[in-house]
């Protein structure tokens, strides 16, 4: 343990940051992973600060998109130990694909944290011209040097909050938005100096694990994956059908507008669901502006299952990978009682409010 607070962890997790282009296509590769490490220690040795490096997934690590709650879960417990021995801030590098639901797992583990956790990456690999990931890499490991406390992406000059992140671009360098909510732009004044002086309160303070934290490492990764299964999500397009297997125990309807969904699907859902033990219905939009509203329109819209005894969880305004990695942390901490966590961030819709 570094009593002094002079430790950062750097966890490797693959993506296109670790990748390098052949051809075509970007492929994860060894030798990219070696220059990357090289790049890390040497930004931390400038700052005075030692570098524990972790590969949770091997070399080179994983495609962002084969990542799943199980993952996220093994990630946690090695932010935790990092933190519980005394390390004073976490870099996570990371595939863009799906680095916004792994914010979004992290910010509900880590929440109100006094140290940062910072997940960064790149659209390019770094041997490709022009290339994204030596900005981002140097940006989000001053953040962390600096002690900026809390759960954000790093990417483009601006820091995302977790529970915001979206991304928004498929290969542009500004990646992500903060869904209905705002950036925090780089402060150019993080980067002056030599030694890095970390504030006393990340020093000083003793971290402690949350109690939900404990409860979703000890019951482990294949709960959060088996947790994942219990969920269905639903795209409604325009005379489309979704089929249900009657055992799912969350169903995310992507909706439009405030929260309208085509008749047929909620009269399916009805028919499907007609006994007892009803799923949660996280009643989400296609337009991502805005908090959302399933009873804005009498009669019709997501909101209007509440009257059949469904709950239903208002999307608010919060962005579609958050929801997904709230109901995963829900199932995994509180099956018998999500309804705790979820009412933190979601509003359950009342029955007589629905037929209003």
């Amino acid at each position: 343990m570094d009593r002094h607070g002079r430790q950062v962890l750097v966890a490797l997790t693959g993506g296109t940051i670790a990748s390098a282009f052949k051809g075509a296509s970007a492929l994860p590769e060894e030798a990219a992973v070696d220059r990357l490490k090289s790049a890390i220690l040497e930004f931390f040795g400038e700052k005075g600060l030692n570098v524990v490096l972790k590969e949770p997934w091997g070399r080179p690590g994983y495609d962002s998109s084969d990542l799943d709650p199980g993952h996220w879960v093994e990630l946690a417990g090695v932010i935790r130990e990092a933190f519980e021995e005394g390390v004073r801030g976490a870099l996570v590098l990371h595939g863009t694909d799906t680095m916004a639901y792994t914010a979004a797992w992290l910010s509900l583990c880590f929440a109100g944290t006094h140290l940062p956790v910072i997940l960064t990456g790149s659209q390019f690999t770094r041997d490709f011209t022009p290339e994204d990931g030596s900005v981002n890499l140097r940006g989000a490991a001053q953040v962390v040097a600096s002690g900026f406390p809390g759960v954000w992406i790093y990417f483009n000059w601006k820091l995302i909050p977790g529970a915001r992140a979206h991304k928004a671009r498929a290969v542009h360098p500004d990646a992500y938005v903060a869904e209905n909510g705002f950036p925090v732009f780089f402060n150019p004044a993080w980067g002056r100096g030599g030694e890095e002086h970390l504030p006393q309160a990340a020093l000083e303070k003793e971290w402690r694990a949350s109690e939900e934290l404990r409860i979703a490492l000890r019951k482990g990764p294949n709960a959060a994956r088996e947790a994942a299964g219990r969920i269905r999500w639903v795209f409604c397009a325009p005379g489309s059908t979704p089929q249900f297997s009657g055992t799912e125990k969350y169903v995310g309807l992507i909706g439009f507008g405030s929260g309208n969904a085509p008749q047929k699907v909620l009269e399916q859902i009805r028919e499907v669901f007609s006994g007892p033990g009803k799923p949660h219905i996280l009643a989400c939009s296609q337009a991502e502006g805005d908090v959302k509203n399933p009873n804005a329109y009498h009669g019709v819209g997501i909101g209007t299952l509440a009257e059949g005894g469904f709950p239903v969880w208002n999307q608010m305004d919060y962005p579609l990978e958050f929801i997904h990695s709230l109901a995963c942390f829900a199932e995994v901490v509180s099956p018998q009682n999500p309804d705790r966590i979820l009412e933190r961030y979601l509003k359950r819709l009342r029955r007589e409010a629905a037929v209003k």
